[in-house]
Formats: C-alpha cells, structure tokens, sequence
C-alpha cells in the first residue's frame, strides 16, 4: 500500500530555479509526486492523508548545515542556561540542577550569553560557581562552547596537564575559566555516552522537528568526547540500525580521526538516505568571545594576543593530505581573518589532488575580506555560515566590544558574500538552533553588507545547504522526485519579513509523513 500525504490549498514554495509557487503539494512513498494546483495534486493522488493549508506557505524542510545536534539534546538533559538574564539567574539555575544530582556528580549548564547581561564582569568564573554547591563538581559552558568556568571541586577533578596556557589565572592562580583545549577537557569529563546519549538524541530529535528542520549536518566539536570512539557516532549508528533516526544525518568526523578515515577509503556521500558520512571536520583557530579566533592583528587593548591556533597550520596541512588522499570533503572552523587565510591556501595548493568536485567548506567565515570572497569563489569553496550570530552584531554588540565599531558591518557579510558569486550554505551552530530565528536575523540585519531577502535566506537554509553536503539532487527543493520533506509555517515570511522570528512552525514533513504537528495549530 502507498504512502501518500496531500498538503492542500496553501503557497507552496517550491524552490526551484523559478521559485514556483503552487497550491498543493502530493507526497508518496517518501518523495515528491507532484506539485501544482490542488485540482492536479488530487488527481494524482489515490487515497492521501490530507493536511489542508487554509492558504497557509509551506517550504522545503530546513537543513540546518552546521549543528552540534547532541548538544541540543544535552541542553535538556542538563541546565539550559540561555534564558538567563542575569548572572545572578544563572547562578541560581546551576544551584537548582544541583539540588537534584547525586553529591560528587557533575552538574553542567549550557548556553550562557554574558553579552546580554546588564553587568559588564565577563564570564563566569570559579568565585562565583564555588557558591552553587560544595557537593558537585561544578561546569558553566559559554554559549559558544570555547570557554566553560568550573568550581574548585572540578577544578580538582580534571587533569590539565599540558594545557596550562588555556587555564586563565589570577595572580597566579587559576580564575575557574578555562578556554580552548582546557575547556575541552572539561567536556570529555561530562559528555553523556551510551544510552544517555541516545536519549540526547532523541530529545534533539524532537527539537529540531519542532523547529522544521529535517536534515542535520553534524560537525564534530574541537574535542572528541571519548578515547575510545565517539559516544555520538555511536549514538546515530545505534538509530539507524534501528530504525528511530529522528532526522536526516550527514556527519562529519573528529580531525583525530583523520587517518581512520583515510585508510577506510569513504569518500564524502558514503551511507543512505538517512546516515551518511559528509568528511572531516577540523579547526584552525578558536572564538571571537573568547578572544582566541586567529587574527592578522592585536586585539584591542591586548597588544600580546593576536588569536589562537587551535591546529597549527602545519597540521591542518597534513590533515588536509589525508582528506584528500580519499576524495573526502573538509570542513574547517575559521573565524579570524588570519585563520581565513591560512585555511584558504591550504585549500588551493590542494585543490588539484582532488579527482572529482572537492566542494571544501570553510565553517563561519566571519571575518572573511573581500579578496578572501574573490578567491573562495574561484576555488569553488562553500561558504558554510550562521546567520543567528547577527544577533551579536549590533550597536554594543560582541563584535564592537571585542574588535571596536569598525567590525560592525565587516562580519558575517552575506550580502557581499552572495554578491560575490558563493555558495552560502546556512546553520545555526545551536546557538539557537531555529532556523527562523536565523533567517529573521540575515533579512533584518542593520548592515548592508549583511542584508539578505527572504528567498536568499531561505534559500541558504534549503538549497544552499544541500548543496553543501553534496545532496542536492534530492534535497532542498519540493520538485517531483526530491525528498518529501517540507515544513507548514503559520504566516508567510514573505508578507511580514519583519517579523520572522515570531513564525511558528505549524507541520513538519519528514520521509512524506507528519513528523510535527503544533498542538495548537
């Protein structure tokens, strides 16, 4: 028997070359049937489950094209600090999680954002964290995961042996903020495994359909969580032969597994419709937050600190042989203009190693010059970015607080980045995950160098992103043929640009079935 699902009556965006706008939209067996009004959809249907759209727009579900999509589990598993307003609140948030752990178990917040706090004391440190509990070991992940503080029972739990120079003291002694490879240590103390981290998966399922998205491109973090293989590939393994991935998966592996990819010969695609490999995942420099991305000059007011190396450019070249030894696509984190650079030569003296379409990706690009957007575009290279770091952007922002006035309309440029020729893939990051939230940030941008119209938008989070992880033959648009997955808004973003961000997911569409329905839609 058939599997068929009519979305009836509404805008159908279908994303193509043309940007056609149907009434209906046929879904059978998992893949577009047919697409145009609902006098042709119904009569090429049989006996459809229908969804009437009372005129309502439907798009291609979103394909969020660089997530930690664990950690969007984690955050339910564990204190979500992001709705706090105050460091008081979050605070008060740890000492709530703490209240119901085991004494000695690690309590752990996620997400914090010292920006948007009213005090102007920087982020959270052990004085502060000794004061939640004398029981637990005690960890305030930033939200942007570069930087975590820890009381002084964590402190005494982890081993930072040879990680002294990401360990910030005072006077001497340590402050409880660590950084970098310290603070990734940190996090392969309190990673979940096993069927915890099933369960985090499954949460961030829900999450994400929640949010319309149906396609995740999992990149591996500066850290891998275990020694002895990743609790997260090993979660998305244990779905799938199960049956119960909650969304599409592409993931992209650890750097530390570089020569194990190699030496399996899997070129970037291996896998099925719901699992597969995309390639490597690397890093060249570290945050803007933090003051760790790699910059060609000084930051302000730090004559001493220019940025930081995650990987020394002499082994992101050897990183980058391996990867393209087997044809495998690379994705690198580089925020820095310097970390830009160096990221982007490598990846044209290798440009000639790869036999067919290298599709290398830079992942957030933010500081990228105008020359570094000439060359990106001649070699080829997908511009894999976030559009909710605009939230950061603005008058006051981290941005102008790191690097002065200047960097206000000299990041995250995707206006120009269009403009000059590239493929702009877009995802959130987790921070947040919603694609609307991000796309409402890229359409109301203050700067023009920034700015994007909702169909660029959109576009970067369905086609752009596809075509990121080679898919998109079958993702991103709702021609007859592609995947049926698509998403039910209840407004047009279209029609109110203005306030995209208040949209609310009404459907989600995944493998031609409703995955997500609004309770009160």
């Amino acid at each position: 028997m058939r599997n068929e699902l009519l979305l009836s009556d509404g805008t159908v965006h279908v994303f193509d070359d043309a940007r056609t706008r149907a009434e209906s939209v046929l879904f059978r067996d998992g893949r577009v049937a047919a697409v145009g009004t609902d006098r042709e959809a119904r009569a090429a249907a049989s006996d459809p489950e229908v969804v009437e759209l009372d005129g309502r727009p439907v798009l291609p579900g979103f394909n969020d094209a660089h997530a930690h999509f664990l950690s969007v589990g984690i955050d339910r598993l564990e204190a979500d600090l992001s709705a706090a307003e105050t460091r008081e609140a979050a605070i008060e948030l740890l000492a709530e999680e703490a209240e119901g752990r085991p004494a000695g178990e690690w309590v752990v917040g996620h997400n914090y954002d010292e920006s948007t706090w009213p005090d102007d004391e920087g982020m959270l440190t052990r004085a502060e964290l000794d004061a939640v509990s004398d029981d637990h070991p005690v960890a305030a992940f930033q939200i942007a995961g570069h930087a975590v503080g820890v009381n002084g029972r964590g402190l005494d739990r982890l081993d930072l042996s040879g990680v002294e120079r990401d360990v910030r003291t005072a006077g001497g002694d340590p402050t409880g903020l660590l950084v970098e490879d310290a603070a990734g240590t940190v996090k392969r103390a309190t990673f979940p495994s096993g069927e915890r981290a099933r369960e985090a998966l499954g949460l961030a399922g829900e999450r994400a359909l929640e949010l319309g998205v149906t396609s995740v491109q999992h990149v591996s973090g500066l850290t891998a969580p275990a020694d002895d293989g990743s609790p997260i590939q090993r979660a998305f393994f244990d779905a799938w032969r199960d049956g119960s991935l909650p969304v599409r998966v592409t993931f992209y592996v650890h750097s530390g597994k570089a020569e194990s990819l190699s030496d399996l010969e899997l070129a970037s695609g291996f896998g099925d419709e719901w699992l597969r490999v995309g390639g490597l995942k690397t890093f060249s420099d570290g945050a803007l937050g933090a003051h760790t991305a790699k910059l060609s000059y000084s930051y302000p007011g730090e004559p001493e600190n220019d940025g930081t190396w995650t990987t020394s450019p002499a082994e992101l070249e050897r990183l980058f042989g391996l990867a393209a030894e087997s044809d495998q696509q690379i994705a690198t984190h580089a925020l820095g203009d310097e970390a830009i650079e160096t990221v982007l030569s490598l990846y044209e003296s290798f440009d000639d190693d790869y036999v067919r379409d290298a599709r290398l990706r830079i992942e957030h690009l933010e500081l990228a010059t105008d020359d570094h957007l000439e060359r990106i575009e001649e070699a080829g290279i997908v511009a894999s970015m976030q559009p909710n770091f605009l939230q950061w952007a603005g008058e006051g922002g981290v941005y102008e607080r790191v690097l002065g006035s200047d960097a206000r309309g000299a990041n995250n440029r995707f206006r120009d980045v269009l403009d000059a020729g590239l493929t702009l893939a877009f995802g959130s990051d987790t921070m947040p995950m919603s694609p609307l939230y991000g796309i409402h940030h890229a359409v109301n941008a203050s700067e023009p160098s920034q700015r994007l119209d909702v169909a660029e938008a959109v576009e970067a989070y369905t086609r752009g992103s596809a075509y990121a992880e080679f898919a998109e033959d079958r993702k991103g648009r709702l021609e007859p043929g592609m995947f049926a997955d698509a998403v039910v808004l209840d407004d047009c973003p279209f029609e109110n640009p203005e306030r995209i961000e208040d949209i609310e997911v009404d459907v989600t569409v995944l493998d031609g079935r409703v995955a997500h329905r609004r309770t009160d839609a």
